[in-house]
């Protein structure tokens, strides 16, 4: 698994576990202006990923909603470090 599908991964979990929904309905994007765009819930979160590329906690935020911080477990962050 590559760095981009671990962090899918930990985003859709955290993101469904927020919101009570199945991670299948979270859909997560990268767009070419280098931001990760997650639609949740009807809402839609963003991270600028130039902001600080090395992050293993990003913080997305949305207007009508706090700040979601996506933590990786011990699991997916040794899987990052290989």
């Amino acid at each position: 698994m590559n760095r981009a599908d671990i962090y899918r991964q930990a985003i859709k979990r955290t993101f469904a576990n927020l919101y009570s929904v199945s991670p299948d309905t979270v859909e997560v994007s990268w767009t070419t202006g280098r931001t990760i765009v997650v639609q949740c819930a009807g809402k839609t979160f963003l991270h600028p990923i130039l902001s600080d590329p090395d992050n293993d906690a990003p913080q997305f935020t949305c207007l009508e909603e706090d700040p979601v911080v996506v933590n990786l477990t011990d699991d997916e962050r040794s899987e990052i470090e290989r």
